[in-house]
């Protein structure tokens, strides 16, 4: 028990002395950063050695151990992170791959230790500064003019400045360190603390892009101990204008793009007056240079030239040219020399308007007209219809549609937008009834010139005349041909009216239905009225919407209100192309047929319709008209027999058949049901059937079983929810079809009269005595070949005995007679 309790004590001692050497690690680890800034600073005096919770660097070599805390020491290993466990070997250089961490004598947590760490870089800012000292911007990774570049600072900051000194290096573009030409007088290119600078100058250096480097002065000189960045050095000799195409359709965009220049200058990028279209006004003017992408304004010096401004974002800078507003020819664009942001941009328009300025550079673009077609309409168009107009404009921006009969183009319709793909599409639009008078042209049938223009082309026709834009103008051939235009011919014809009401069978059931559907066409037309009449002279009227797209009507379920039974005569009727009804003298059709006299009969009624309608002096209204009885519902029964045996009137079906029931109705298939029963003498169904499907005619088919019918008389009733029809059957054993085996169907049968070798098909061409010969003309089925085998044949039928025969008779009764033998013994 004894040794028990020692060793349980020893135990949880052991415990806690490591829980407290974990925790001492810990809080060590914590007080890094203070215990490293304590450290000797090695650079300073070469001679100090290295003591405890000094910091050394991976690569670093030139430290030192006499008189040190590591005197006598030639390693140290890991105890803390990844560096746990590893050798540090001090007598050497420290391994560029050492692992960084913590690294005391013989592992010992509580011993003198050192730190091993990565050198880095950790930021390299070159910056521009005034004549006072002081920071303009940051242009390392940009750019910068000579003028500006007398006064750098190049500020880096590192972790090592207590092990190695800094470097900073400057080659030009071949490569060459030219560090010492450019440092400022008295400067060092060495920095001894991070954060500090060192001060150059550029401004003598010819343009190109410079690398300035940091990194350790003696061995800290590789991996995140080394970081770079450039700066280009510009002068005003070296800006240029390049363009993204040297050839345009008009109305394509185009990008410029300013190279060469300072980083934050500003320049104006400039196209004279003379290069625009003709009558370009003002607004549009302004609008021949976009503001985007490094575009900080854009304008028009009246009478002089349109103009961005533009700033540089690097060593370039990028605009854009919309050419819709030029003249179709070589465009010369031309690039003035930098300017700050303190200058004033007025005085830089001014200088270029008196000649004060000089353009630094230009290129040409040439301008091409662009071109159109029209997919839609496609060669004939309805008066009064919507249609779509579509087809492509390279190059527009908008187009304008026209129409021409003998003379001048005339406005249709204007500012139909291009999409970027170049395809316009200007929907759902009454060509011969637009705001525009040009549309007149296309309100009478003829044929005609249908032509698009580009928009810009007709404004400057439209400007040049004086008209304001939104009023109506003309352009004649030879401007409308000049500019980027198309045409095509174009149709133009009345619309047509056709239409068909849903009856059954000719009615509409007023006690089950009442109500019609109606459908049909009506192109050119926007609307038309549908309308009902009976003999007593009651009327009905309501109107149905054509579709723009494919100039339908679809109504259903129209009521046919408080009509009277009888011959109702229903009307479909549009006012035509000139949108009135008949001389103009009944402006609401529908309200017509409400106001008429109620003593009028259904006969006066129809003539007044078509008097002040279709029939009225030079009236291009159209009717469509129909009649139908509007009546009680009404199924009946018209024939019944076997199924495959079609016949009319009431037939007989045997009990192994089915049943055949046709009729007629004047209901409607979609609302209504036939069923159709099999009752017995004590009206009991015995079988039931229905349907809910016949066509417009009325007629219907309903199909009866026999399996639950015994030979005998039965009713068949069919009921329709409203009425009911009966009729009486019989049931049979068989059914008489003329000596014609139902059960063989198609088979070779033979007449009673004839051999089994020639079917019924074939009766007709037996002779009537039932001679063996058959004819001539049935060679095909009995040549005469056969008719010798066939008289054979038939012969020996004859003779023979019915059943098995003879022989087999007698061999069946021997085999009984030894069956019975055999059971005796």
């Amino acid at each position: 028990m004894t040794t028990d309790n020692i060793t349980y004590r020893e135990k949880g001692r052991a415990v806690l002395l490591t829980a407290m050497m974990v925790l001492s690690v810990v809080a060590m680890s914590a007080a890094f950063v203070g215990g490293a800034a304590a450290v000797n600073e090695r650079y300073d005096n070469p001679d100090s050695p290295v003591v405890s919770e000094d910091t050394l660097f991976q690569g670093e070599d030139d430290f030192v151990l006499e008189g040190g805390d590591f005197e006598n020491t030639p390693s140290l290993e890991g105890v803390s992170g990844n560096a746990e466990g590893e050798l540090l070997d001090l007598q050497t250089s420290i391994p560029e791959d050492q692992t960084p961490g913590r690294y005391s004598k013989g592992g010992d947590s509580k011993a003198d230790y050192v730190y091993v760490q990565t050198a880095r870089v950790t930021d390299l800012t070159v910056n521009n500064l005034d004549e006072n000292g002081e920071v303009i911007s940051d242009v390392d990774g940009s750019s910068i003019s000579t003028d500006d570049a007398g006064e750098m600072e190049v500020v880096v900051d590192y972790n090592f400045d207590k092990a190695e000194l800094l470097e900073v290096v400057v080659e030009d573009e071949d490569g060459s360190d030219i560090t010492n030409q450019v440092l400022q007088d008295g400067e060092s290119d060495t920095i001894d603390d991070s954060g500090d600078s060192v001060l150059i100058d550029l401004s003598d250096e010819d343009a190109g892009e410079y690398t300035i480097t940091a990194q350790g002065s003696e061995n800290l000189d590789f991996g995140d101990a080394v970081k770079t960045t450039t700066v280009e050095l510009t002068t005003d000799d070296d800006v240029g204008l390049e363009l993204s195409d040297d050839s345009a359709t008009r109305g394509d965009n185009v990008q410029y793009t300013v190279t060469g220049g300072t980083d934050g200058a500003y320049h104006l990028v400039v196209i004279e007056e003379s290069e625009f279209r003709d009558n370009l006004d003002k607004e549009n003017a302004k609008g021949i240079f976009r503001n985007v992408d490094d575009t900080n304004a854009v304008g028009y010096e009246e009478g002089e030239f349109a103009w961005a401004e533009v700033e540089m974002d690097g060593t370039t800078a990028v605009g854009s040219i919309e050419t819709q507003y030029l003249d179709d020819s070589s465009i010369d664009i031309d690039v003035y020399e930098s300017y700050t942001a303190g200058d004033s941009r007025t005085d830089q328009i001014a200088d270029i308007v008196s000649g004060d300025a000089e353009s630094v550079d230009d290129v040409s673009l040439d301008v091409e007209t662009g071109d159109i077609t029209i997919e839609s309409p496609d060669g004939t168009y309805v008066v009064g219809s919507e249609i779509d107009v579509n087809g492509t404009a390279t190059g527009s921006d908008e187009v304008a549609i026209f129409a021409r009969d003998n003379s001048d183009w005339e406005l249709v319709a204007e500012n139909i937008n291009v999409d970027s793909d170049d395809t316009f599409e200007e929907e759902d639009i009454t060509l011969s009834d637009t705001e525009y008078e040009g549309s007149d042209v296309f309100s009478l049938p003829g044929t005609y010139r249908f032509g698009v223009i580009d928009q810009s082309d007709a404004d400057e026709v439209r400007n040049e005349a004086g008209i304001d834009e939104g009023n109506f103008y003309t352009i004649g051939t030879s401007d409308f041909n000049q500019g980027t235009s198309t045409s095509s011919s174009l149709r133009v014809v009345e619309g047509d009216l056709t239409a068909e009401f849903v009856t059954i069978n000719g009615e509409i059931a007023e006690d089950v239905d009442g109500d019609i559907d109606v459908n049909g066409a009506a192109r050119g037309e926007d609307e038309v009225v549908i309308a009902f009449v009976d003999d007593r002279g009651r009327t009905y009227a309501t109107t149905a919407t054509v579709d723009s797209d494919d100039y339908t009507f679809d109504e259903e379920d129209i009521s046919l209100g408080d009509l009277s039974q009888g011959t109702v005569s229903a009307h479909v009727l549009s006012d035509g192309r000139d949108e009135t009804w008949g001389n103009g003298d009944i402006e609401d059709m529908v309200n017509w047929f409400d106001t008429r006299s109620s003593s009028l009969s259904g006969e006066q009624i129809r003539s007044q319709l078509a008097d002040k309608t279709v029939d009225e002096s030079a009236s291009d209204d159209r009717m469509v008209t129909e009649t139908f009885r509007y009546t009680d519902a009404s199924t009946t029964i018209e024939s019944i027999y076997p199924k495959g045996h079609e016949a009319d009137g009431i037939n007989p079906v045997s009990d192994d058949g089915t049943i055949i029931v046709e009729g007629s109705t004047n209901l409607q298939p979609d609302d209504n049901t036939i069923t159709v029963e099999a009752l017995d003498e004590n009206d009991e169904s015995k079988e039931i059937n229905n349907t809910d499907e016949w066509d417009t005619d009325g007629q219907w088919t309903v199909e009866v079983s026999t399996d639950n019918l015994d030979v005998g008389s039965y009713t068949i009733e069919s009921d329709d929810g409203e009425t009911t029809d009966r009729a009486d059957i019989e049931i049979v054993d068989e059914i008489d079809t003329g000596g014609e085996d139902p059960g063989e169907g198609d088979s070779d049968d033979n007449s009673d009269d004839n051999s089994d070798d020639n079917s019924d098909d074939n009766s007709d061409d037996n002779s009537d005595d039932n001679s063996d010969d058959n004819s001539d003309d049935n060679s095909d089925e009995n040549s005469d070949e056969n008719s010798d085998e066939n008289s054979d044949e038939n012969s020996d039928e004859d003779d023979s005995t019915p059943g098995f025969g003879v022989g087999v008779a007698l061999v069946a009764l021997l085999g009984a007679a030894l069956v019975a033998l055999r059971r005796d013994n």
